[in-house]
């Protein structure tokens, strides 16, 4: 296969960057674009010379383009549907995290992945620099046995607010705000300690962006031109008519809305089958967005920065401290990852073997996000059996 056809489901935010990425990339041809807004697609074709066929039907993308690989970029809540209609025609399939909001979602997939070229989650976590470094380091046993994990999510405040005005702050929608954000973190612990959670526990609620602070209901409308949550366009890709009148389209929604069911804090514990286990917390409140990682090991620790790309090791036996300073592989996205796991799909779309996390990965990151959810809001703690991550299909 010398030039594989791909094709992008979904012109969001992450769907833009994925064409962006086939558009520069040698050696393939994009083969199609679909999304719901022609308006969209038209206006990025004419601004950016994209000359690759425009679709508002998927059904219509895949049947005449016939891809051999499909980008699933919409909304979570399409992923189930977009992915099977993608495998049903034998496509490779890119599915952007989560793999689905629901268990079922990711079960309907898994169902027809046995028709497909293979399937890659979009956990770019694994291809970032600073965590293929701890997991290089952990697999030499650098700090003798692994006890424990602590891991946070830092959110740039704007970031962190986005996620009260767009659909992700309706649960039944998103599957809650650790499996729509975090699912990346779920996965490269999980990834990290080689095992899925057997138990989880978890504290969090919405107790800041409360809708007694609610003073219009969008920000075009509201008399707080100082308000720092003010919409500027953050964290979506809008059309021309969109972004002059952004409260007609639901863009610049109060992030005091009243209709959400979505946290805005929260910590999580797991337990892994070995003993092992870990901590995560997460906060919408940063001065600077990152992810740090400390592992405790019996000879010592390392400790993580994925913003200044640092990863040190410091040991209780007498060695000498480690100091890596690492460096971004390319200039795309989460430190380089995008266009890693873009290539890394290209390759599967070609037959090649890739190291990737896959379907089981991405069934295991919902199974565990379902379950902090329920944890969460039924304050327990639940048990996650070994069963609930078995899979049906060769992946």
């Amino acid at each position: 296969m010398s030039s594989p056809k791909i094709a992008v489901a979904g012109f969001g935010q992450r769907g833009k960057t994925f064409v962006e990425l086939a558009m520069n990339e040698p050696g393939i041809e994009l083969a199609g674009v679909c999304d719901c807004s022609e308006a969209r697609l038209t206006g990025f074709a004419r601004r950016h010379n994209c000359t690759a066929p425009l679709f508002t039907s998927l059904e219509k993308m895949l049947d005449e383009v016939r891809p051999e690989g499909v980008v699933v970029a919409v909304p979570d809540f399409q992923h189930a549907p977009v992915a099977v209609a993608a495998m049903k025609r034998g496509c490779a399939v890119l599915l952007e995290k989560p793999m689905a909001p629901t268990v079922e979602g990711c079960r309907e997939i898994l169902r027809h992945a046995g028709s497909c070229r293979g399937a890659l989650l979009g956990f770019v976590l694994r291809g970032h620099p600073v965590y293929r470094k701890v997991k290089e380091l952990l697999d030499e046993k650098t700090i003798g046995q692994v006890m424990n994990f602590q891991a946070d999510e830092e959110l740039f405040v704007l970031h962190g607010a986005s996620y009260m005005r767009r659909w992700h702050r309706h649960v039944a929608s998103s599957g809650g705000f650790m499996l729509a954000k975090c699912s990346h973190d779920i996965d490269i612990l999980s990834w990290l300690a080689g095992e899925n959670p057997c138990r989880v526990s978890s504290f969090g609620s919405l107790s800041f962006f409360t809708s007694d602070k609610l003073k219009c209901e969008f920000c075009s409308q509201c008399p707080d031109k100082d308000c720092r949550f003010r919409f500027a366009g953050e964290m979506v890709y809008m059309t021309e008519e969109e972004k002059s009148d952004p409260s007609a389209f639901g863009f610049d929604r109060c992030v005091y809305t009243r209709d959400k069911d979505v946290i805005d804090h929260q910590v999580v514990n797991f337990e892994y089958p070995s003993g092992v286990t870990a901590s995560f917390s997460l906060d919408l409140f940063a001065p600077v967005p990152k992810r740090r990682l400390k592992v405790i090991g019996t000879t010592g620790y390392i400790e993580a920065d994925s913003h200044d790309f640092t990863v040190d090791v410091s040991f209780s036996d007498g060695r000498e401290a480690r100091h890596f300073k690492l460096e971004q592989d390319n200039d795309s996205g989460h430190g380089g990852s995008d266009l890693t796991l873009f290539r890394n799909f290209i390759a599967l779309v070609r037959g090649e073997k890739v190291q990737r996390a896959g379907l089981e990965a991405g069934l295991a990151s919902t199974v565990v996000g379902t379950a902090i959810e329920t944890a969460r809001r039924e304050h327990r703690v639940v048990e996650i059996p070994a069963q609930a991550y078995a899979t049906e299909v060769q992946i």
